[in-house]
């Protein structure tokens, strides 16, 4: 049953990065926390955050304090 459902790493790893900004909703998250949370490598996980952007996920605050925060409150957010 441990493989009831195949998806990608990077799409593993995109719900993950999500489920992390969910929790965190409050303040602006950086991609080296959100690494160290979920132990993977800061740049495959930078080029899936550009993803999420891209797709109006998560939005990304510039400069020294900037980070990932979700577009959108999380109750509007479904894995569909």
């Amino acid at each position: 049953m441990a493989n009831l459902l195949k998806i990608s790493d990077a799409a593993s790893l995109g719900l993950h990065a999500t489920a992390v900004l969910a929790a965190r909703e409050d303040r602006i998250t950086t991609t080296a926390e959100i690494a160290e949370w979920l132990n993977v490598s800061e740049a495959h996980l930078s080029k899936v955050l550009q993803r999420l952007h891209k797709a109006k996920l998560v939005e990304s605050v510039r400069g020294p304090k900037g980070g990932f925060r979700l577009s959108r409150a999380a109750e509007e957010i479904s894995l569909l």
